[in-house]
């Protein structure tokens, strides 16, 4: 992310970085969101990620979302551990206790595969947000996960990037140059795309996500449910936004019935 071909505009420059740097927020510590909990880090390629284990079982990893924490899936933890399963929640890079100052889908889905020795087989991941974006495409890498729950899931990395640009004052065609530069940097926006990499993946999914998300809308998870290969489920939900679907209780009951179905 250092060198490039391109001679680009430094506010370009600075917008292409920002979107790929979370808030210094985002780095407060969130693991310890259960008593027992395991602590390790994990080697990646992008520099050590903070995780945290309980329970024994087939694992479920949860991946909180952009600027989000750990505990942000807490809820999802307990009835996942009374039925049995071993419950990995992981700092996505540059979050939490992981190390890094960026990160972007395609940077944390390549940190995760890398990761997978570690983190042994999957018998699922729950995630949440961009996470979901950063699942698909770690899996579609070879990440061995057998159920994907995706929660308020994003379909199109391009179409943020461009919202992103939009908000920094960029024009129509400095952002077609800051795309160029993210993709310099190793960040091609327009390859990661949920609906696409769904259209040839055949692990069995659950997408919730509210029809009120001010953040992703549900027409983006709509798009991805209605491409997937394989079997795929819809929660359509109503009033609970971007983060409060992580706490209601039809959620947690609805994401851990289709983990735990046979």
């Amino acid at each position: 992310m250092s060198a490039t071909t391109l001679t680009v505009d430094p506010a370009i420059e600075r917008a292409a970085l920002a979107f790929l740097t979370p808030s210094p927020l985002a780095k407060a510590p969130s693991l310890d969101f259960l008593p027992g909990a395991r602590r390790r880090f994990i080697d990646s390629p992008s520099g050590p990620l903070a995780a945290a284990e309980w329970g024994d079982g087939p694992a479920v990893l949860l991946l909180h979302g952009w600027d989000g924490k750990a505990s942000d899936l807490a809820a999802f933890a307990p009835p996942l551990l009374a039925a049995g399963h071993k419950v990995i929640a992981v700092n996505l890079p540059a979050h939490g206790e992981s190390a890094g100052e960026r990160t972007s889908i395609p940077g944390s889905a390549r940190a995760f595969v890398a990761a997978q020795q570690a983190l042994g087989p999957l018998h699922a991941v729950v995630a949440h947000s961009i996470a979901t974006a950063v699942t698909v495409e770690a899996v579609a890498l070879g990440l061995p996960a057998q159920r994907l729950a995706l929660i308020s899931a994003p379909a199109r990395y391009a179409m943020y990037a461009k919202g992103f640009a939009a908000q920094a004052g960029l024009s129509p065609e400095q952002t077609e140059q800051m795309l160029l530069l993210l993709r310099e940097m190793g960040v091609d926006v327009h390859a990661i795309s949920t609906p696409r990499r769904g259209a040839s993946l055949q692990q069995p999914v659950l997408f919730a996500h509210s029809a009120d998300d001010r953040v992703v809308p549900i027409a983006d998870a709509e798009a991805s449910h209605a491409k997937w290969a394989g079997p795929a489920q819809f929660l359509r939900l109503e009033g609970l936004g971007h983060r409060r679907i992580l706490q209601a209780p039809e959620v947690v009951a609805a994401v851990t019935a289709f983990v735990t179905a046979p």
